[in-house]
C-alpha cells in the first residue's frame, strides 16, 4: 500500500472554495488572544491527488494537536459521524492528536473552553522535549514472544527450578509503557500497531487509544492488513518526515531497508567515543544469538531484548526470565 503524505497543507484542493468562518469559529478566535498566534486556521492535510478532503479547523503544529468546532447540524448525521471517525483515524496515524468542542460548548463557555486548550497545550509542551517519536509494533511478534516466555515459564516450574507462580500476559496497551520505560524514553510518543486483520479484533479497542503514563503520554493507532509486516516498512517511509526518532518492537529482516532509510547515514560515536551506534533509533528485539538483523547496520541499533521486558511486565523476576 502506498500511503498518502500525513502533513498540513496550507492550499486547499482546486475546486473548493474558501468559505467564511462560522459562528462558533468566529467566537472560538475571538476568544484565542495572544494564543491566535500560535493556532493556523483552514488546514489540510494529504497529497493532492486522494486526500485534500481531509480539512481541519484549527491546528497548533509544534504540539501536533488539531482542535475542531463540531457544529450540530454538521456533525449529527449518521453519515457524517462515518466520515468523522475515519478523518480523525487518518489524522491520528499522521501523529496528530484531535482535541474536539462542540458547538453547544463554544456557545455555553467559549472562554471556558479556550482556558481548557491553553491547559492541554501546556501540559502537552512540557512533557515534550521537542522531539517527535513513534513507536512500531508488530503485534504477531509480540504475540509470539509471549507464548515463548508462558511455555517456557511453565517447564521451569515444572522442573522445580522456580517457584509455580500464576502468570498471565498484560494488555498491550499496560505493555507499551513498560517498553517505553525500558527504552529509557518518555515524554509523547505516537504508537502504531500492525496486525493481520484475524488478529485485529482483540486489539480494536485501542484504535485511537490516548493513554497518559507517569512521563508522558502515548497515542494508540492500529493498521490491519494480510501483508502488515510490509505495510509497517512502507508506513515508517512514507511518514518518515513527521518523526525524530523511531522505535521497533520486530525481529523481520523485511524491517532492516525500511528503518536503514529513514536513519543517518553515518554512524555516530557515543559520548565517550568507545563505540558506534546508529542514531535516533532504538529496537525491542530478540538477543544476539536469535535476532534476524545479524549481518546489517540494525546491529549498531541501541536495543533492549524483548522477552524480558514482557516477564517484568507479568511481575517476574529478571533472574527467573
Amino acid at each position: 500500500m502506498k500511503y498518502p503524505v500525513g502533513s498540513p497543507k496550507a492550499q486547499g484542493p482546486s475546486w473548493y472554495n474558501k468559505r467564511p468562518p462560522s459562528y462558533i469559529e468566529e467566537e472560538f478566535t475571538k476568544e484565542l488572544g495572544e494564543f491566535a498566534d500560535l493556532i493556523e486556521n483552514e488546514t489540510w492535510f494529504g497529497d493532492k491527488d486522494n486526500h485534500f478532503r481531509f480539512r481541519v479547523d484549527f491546528i497548533l503544529k509544534d504540539a501536533r494537536m488539531i482542535i475542531e468546532l463540531d457544529g450540530h447540524d454538521y456533525h449529527s448525521s449518521k453519515e457524517q459521524l462515518r466520515n468523522d471517525a475515519k478523518r480523525q483515524r487518518y489524522l491520528t496515524k499522521s501523529g496528530y492528536t484531535l482535541i474536539r468542542f462542540t458547538g453547544s460548548e463554544i456557545k455555553q463557555d467559549c472562554i471556558g473552553c479556550v482556558k481548557e486548550l491553553r491547559s492541554i497545550y501546556k501540559g502537552r509542551m512540557q512533557r515534550n522535549p521537542g522531539k517527535y517519536r513513534v513507536m512500531y509494533i508488530d503485534y504477531p511478534f509480540v504475540c509470539k514472544v509471549t507464548q515463548h516466555l508462558l511455555q517456557f515459564q511453565k517447564q521451569l516450574q515444572a522442573d522445580g527450578r522456580v517457584p509455580v507462580r500464576n502468570v498471565s500476559p498484560v494488555s498491550l496497551d499496560e505493555l507499551i509503557p513498560h517498553a517505553i520505560e525500558w527504552l529509557e524514553e518518555k515524554s509523547h510518543i505516537s504508537v502504531i500497531v500492525f496486525c493481520p486483520p484475524e488478529l485485529g479484533a482483540d486489539i480494536k479497542h485501542l484504535d485511537g487509544m490516548i493513554k497518559e503514563y507517569e512521563k508522558g503520554e502515548v497515542v494508540i493507532s492500529l493498521v490491519e492488513n494480510d501483508l502488515y509486516s510490509l505495510e509497517l516498512g512502507d508506513h515508517m517511509m512514507e511518514f518518515s518526515h513527521l518523526f525524530d526518532e523511531f522505535m521497533l518492537v520486530g525481529d523481520d529482516k523485511v524491517y532492516i531497508d525500511p528503518l536503514r532509510s529513514v536513519l543517518p547515514s553515518e554512524l555516530a560515536l557515543d559520548l565517550n567515543g568507545n563505540y558506534k551506534y546508529l542514531a535516533n533509533a532504538k529496537l525491542l528485539r530478540l538477543g544476539n544469538y536469535e535476532t534476524n538483523y545479524v549481518d546489517s547496520d540494525l546491529v549498531y541499533v541501541r536495543w533492549q531484548q524483548l522477552y524480558y521486558i514482557i516477564g517484568a511486565s507479568m511481575g517476574l523476576p529478571l533472574h527467573d526470565i
